[in-house]
């Protein structure tokens, strides 16, 4: 089977933005917003737009494109889910886009929304291989912020009082896509149809069931770790690849809306990666999102809604400076990456600072359901490590978010090397482990397990087992 070439891949990607300051605080004063009373009523609305653009704009994700769009295949939806708790709203915008749009853009429509009454708003992209460049300015892009704002507005004026249920099920659908060998090299894995067991993996999705209080559906939020790319370079028509069918099969199962937040993927491939369309490609996508949608569905009959106990939004945003791995300094280094990616470089080469501060987002759900949302493609063991070691049970990571900066490897990766380990990266060596445990610290600092304060409750020890 034809290979895509990475190099091509790479210099496609150079596109993607550098770094740009948000509108919040450094690390170190990170803004928190938190609204929290038992007596006040969980709200939840949601709304769905086709942000598609027309034939003619240049693909995202493969450098080895025959063309620009030729059509459309399946649609690319943004899902607005919006959540009020007393006088704070809150939407997480999802889209099935390669990245989020610019900073510039994300900021254009929160003040847009604010008219609305959304008081801020959480970007996430799919990262599907099959969209558009959204750098690309113009009508087609346009039509994408449009659509995303929209969505937004619509999910607002929609609000009314909810439940919430939460479960997980597995969904054997991807690999890890770097082995890595006795030596210490890294086996760049891209496709896996024989299913070979690979590790790390998190192979777990977790489901989150959005109800009426009389019982009657709203919206199925989605969060899973696999890169969308069954659909290789040879396709040029528009797709969410397997994410896209994922949620049509869902949504049609439950009459719903159904929305996907993309986890810390940057290692993760679907079994079936970049199957040429005249090998199967288009049957095979469908097959590896249909998987997926028929295991959730199955598990979404066992998950009860309840009305929140104490309903709650506790929001800290914060830059991290992750640093740079590279000295861009170094004329010899910059001449390397201007020999792989090209005059694309000079893109992002300028947005590039020593600090290299990046957006997160720590999100806390009436108390008990936890989200790190991070810039990037955060690997499946980042993933793990918020999952199992945070004071949060649970909590997840979602990447992608609010910015894009290519690859987090962890330090193990990077030592590694290969595609996303060494090339394709440029954030500061554990940078990723930075994300991590700055999520874990403020999910601790939510929920009440890690203090700010002394106190002298804190020297009473327990020396022996209860009971």
């Amino acid at each position: 089977m034809p290979s895509v070439s990475r190099r091509s891949f790479i210099k496609s990607s150079a596109m993607i933005a550098g770094v740009a300051a948000t509108q919040q605080a450094s690390a170190a004063a990170s803004k928190s917003s938190e609204i929290a009373a038992p007596s006040e009523t969980f709200y939840a609305g949601v709304a769905t737009r086709d942000i598609t653009p027309g034939p003619g704009v240049p693909m995202w994700g493969y450098g080895d494109r025959p063309s620009p769009a030729t059509g459309t295949l399946d649609p690319l939806l943004a899902t607005a889910v919006v959540i009020r708790v007393g006088k704070f709203t809150l939407a997480i915008s999802t889209m099935d886009i390669g990245r989020v749009p610019n900073v510039p853009v994300c900021d254009r429509i929160r003040k847009r929304v604010k008219k609305a009454g959304v008081d801020d708003v959480i970007f996430s992209a799919s990262h599907t291989h099959g969209g558009p460049a959204i750098e690309t300015v113009g009508p087609s892009s346009d039509h994408i912020h449009e659509g995303i704002a929209s969505s937004i507005e619509e999910a607002a004026s929609n609000l009314a009082p909810a439940r919430l249920g939460r479960g997980t099920v597995t969904m054997d659908i991807g690999h890890n896509r770097r082995k890595i060998l006795d030596d210490g090299r890294v086996l760049m894995l891209w496709r896996n149809a024989e299913r070979q067991p690979t590790s790390p993996l998190d192979q777990e999705a977790t489901l989150f069931k959005v109800d009426a209080l009389d019982g009657s559906p709203i919206a199925t939020l989605v969060h899973f770790a696999c890169h969308p790319v069954v659909l290789g370079g040879d396709n040029t028509e528009y797709s969410a690849d397997w994410v896209g069918e994922m949620k049509r099969v869902v949504r049609e199962a439950t009459g719903a809306d159904c929305a996907f937040i993309q986890g810390g993927c940057g290692d993760v491939n679907p079994y079936l990666d970049k199957t040429p369309r005249d090998e199967g490609g288009i049957e095979s996508m469908r097959a590896t999102g249909q998987a997926a949608a028929y295991a959730i569905v199955t598990a979404l009959s066992g998950i009860e809604s309840h009305v929140p106990e104490s309903p709650s939004i506790q929001l800290a945003r914060k830059t991290v400076d992750v640093g740079l791995r590279w000295d861009m300094k170094d004329k010899k280094q910059i001449d390397v990456f201007r020999g792989v990616y090209g005059d694309r470089f000079s893109l992002y080469l300028d947005r590039m600072s020593k600090k290299m501060p990046v957006p997160m987002s720590t999100l806390l759900l009436n108390g008990e359901h936890g989200f790190a949302f991070t810039p990037g493609e955060l690997f499946s063991q980042h993933q793990l490590d918020l999952k199992h070691r945070s004071p949060l049970d649970g909590a997840l990571l979602c990447g992608y978010a609010d910015d894009f900066h290519l690859y987090f490897p962890t330090i193990r990766d990077a030592a590694a090397g290969g595609y996303g380990g060494s090339s394709a990266t440029y954030v500061g060596l554990g940078a990723g482990e930075k994300l991590v445990a700055e999520a874990m610290m403020d999910l601790g600092r939510m929920n009440g397990e890690l203090k700010d304060f002394m106190g002298t409750e804190e020297y009473v020890f327990l020396e022996e087992e209860p009971g």
